[in-house]
């Protein structure tokens, strides 16, 4: 299992924890990491409520600067019952984010992940 797998699992355990809890919305986990460390977890818990990546930024505080964004959904890219985290992902200035999937929603598809290109981060 590589380093990214690694991280990549541990947000996808993060957003199965919630399993039940957040329909209609997907089971989303996010997990920043700077240096090694885990800087930041966050999970969607419930409709409605702040997405994974908010809490684990709000976790991460500075820290996440320079950091990598693991996150088992595409950063959202539009305005909801909650602002687009894709923004919230940029002004972070993490350097890096590994996406496990493109959302599937026709209000985001890919458009989260052109945002953070669009920004200079590698996704």
């Amino acid at each position: 299992m590589t380093i990214d797998e690694k991280y990549m699992q541990l947000a996808l355990d993060l957003a199965a924890s919630a399993k039940g809890n957040t329909n209609p919305n997907p089971l989303v986990g996010a997990v920043i990491v700077k240096d090694g460390v885990i800087v930041g977890t966050g999970l969607h818990r419930k409709a409605g409520e702040p997405h994974a990546e908010v809490h684990a930024f709000r976790m991460a505080g500075e820290h996440a600067k320079g950091a990598t964004l693991y996150v088992t959904l595409e950063p959202c890219s539009h305005y909801g019952k909650t602002p687009p985290c894709a923004n919230l992902v940029k002004e972070s200035a993490v350097s890096r984010v590994v996406v496990a999937m493109q959302d599937p929603n026709p209000a985001v598809a890919g458009r989260g992940i052109q945002l953070l290109r669009d920004a200079g981060i590698e996704v």
